[in-house]
């Protein structure tokens, strides 16, 4: 690999860290590839967290980071909303989507809204039934049904659990339809950050653990695909994987990728 990569775009969870607990040598990696003269923008399909409270929580596993160089799913849906006109949602999601929402001036309604332009749902850990419900009769009142991504599962100190995908699946069974997806692999994220950097696709490469992910995402988009083996992928062998979904490039870790600059 060499320095004609001069972006790349950087998963956080199986990357950098697995739930609460940092990757070994993860920010060290970082570091090296800054001093090489990369450039690093950290997406995420993690919709928990706002751009600052993800910047906050990289600084906590020594990554200095500004906000503006992260993009997770929850600023995505964000910039969906404000581009289609969309000026109310109801979530089934965390603080994190909320606050992306409110600074883009998207009115967030509770459980007693009549009536939305939206529906956004990604990972959500109080799921309840009275949410679900408040999603489906909204969409089948008109409203738009958007997911932040459908990740089955996020990886988290010793295993996995149940991502984004569980909670809408959960209510694209009930309206009968599935939703509009801004997280990976949809090339949206890419795009946006391409487009706010000013970076060639050619100069671009996607860093993630996820095949069906990150690498079918960099696929679509037209960049090099590079696989970690610190998330859910262990096979080194880019034969394992299918067409669509296999990486350029597959390495170890981030630490052993950012060794490899030159």
């Amino acid at each position: 690999m060499n320095k004609k990569i001069s972006l790349f775009l950087v998963d956080i969870d199986g990357v950098i860290v697995r739930g609460k607990k940092p990757i070994i040598g993860s920010s060290e990696a970082i570091k090296e590839l800054r001093m090489k003269g990369a450039k690093i923008i950290f997406v995420t399909n993690n919709s928990t967290r706002s751009r600052i409270e993800h910047a906050e929580n990289l600084s906590n596993h020594g990554i200095s980071v500004r906000a503006d160089d992260i993009i997770p799913t929850s600023y995505c849906v964000a910039k969906y909303a404000v581009e289609n006109e969309l000026n109310t949602a109801y979530i089934v999601g965390e603080e994190g989507l909320k606050n992306e929402l409110e600074r883009a001036n998207i009115h967030v309604l509770g459980e007693n809204a009549e009536k939305v332009d939206a529906v956004i749902v990604g990972m959500d850990r109080t799921l309840t039934y009275t949410k679900l419900a408040t999603a489906h009769r909204l969409i089948s009142s008109g409203a738009e049904f958007i997911a932040t991504n459908t990740d089955a599962t996020y990886p988290i100190e010793y295993g996995e659990a149940p991502g984004a995908g569980a909670m809408v699946a959960a209510i694209q069974i009930t309206v009968g339809k599935p939703p509009i997806i801004l997280g990976k692999p949809n090339p949206f994220i890419l795009n946006l950050v391409l487009k706010e950097t000013h970076i060639q696709v050619d100069n671009c490469a996607v860093v993630g653990d996820r095949p069906e992910t990150d690498i079918a995402m960099a696929n679509r988009g037209g960049c090099i695909g590079i696989l970690v083996l610190t998330g859910v992928s262990t096979s080194s062998n880019p034969l394992d994987y299918s067409e669509g979904n296999r990486p350029t490039l597959i390495y170890k870790s981030l630490a052993d990728m950012s060794r490899r600059y030159d």
